[in-house]
């Protein structure tokens, strides 16, 4: 794995939004592999904007499969607001829409997105909860039901057998 990581390092080093590194645990390193909750070796975490902890990479391990998840999750370019950018037509649209506005207006847009998001992530919240209790119900269900079954089976064999 080890040539695979330096050659994923090597196509990213002069990146400005991804930086890939190793640590070693078992040297200067063992104090960050520690409070990152390393374990085994070797162990791949990735980062996101903001996130301090980190994710665990599951995946391949070869060069394609890591350069692919790279490309996908990490390399993502974002909108320029001011040259347009990698921005998508539908952000652009959004551009142009306050594009002279006041801070004052865009400021009052900012804060209605964000209340609309918070009220989509509790209904989200709400719906799994809801999705999570009906599937354990079922699941009880279902393992009632396959007990049961189970049994009758066995009852209709000795029945059988009985009228012989």
């Amino acid at each position: 794995m080890k040539p695979a990581w330096d050659k994923l390092g090597s196509k990213y080093k002069d990146h400005a939004s991804v930086m890939i590194v190793d640590v070693d645990c078992t040297a200067d390193g063992a104090q960050t592999c520690q409070k990152m909750g390393v374990q085994g070796y070797p162990t791949i975490k990735y980062f996101l904007a903001g996130d301090k902890k980190g994710k665990d990479y599951q995946q391949g391990r070869d060069f394609d499969a890591l350069l692919a998840f790279t490309k996908k999750t990490l390399d993502v370019e974002k909108c320029d607001v001011k040259t347009k950018k990698a921005c998508k037509p539908n952000e652009i649209a959004l551009i142009e829409k306050f594009d002279g506005k006041t801070s004052a207006d865009i400021a009052e847009e900012l804060k209605k997105r964000s209340e609309e998001l918070k009220t989509i992530k509790s209904d989200m919240k709400a719906a799994k909860l809801e999705h999570n209790t009906k599937v354990a119900t079922w699941k009880k269900r279902e393992a009632a039901l396959n007990k049961g079954e189970a049994i009758l089976k066995q009852l209709e064999q000795l029945r059988k057998k009985d009228e012989l």
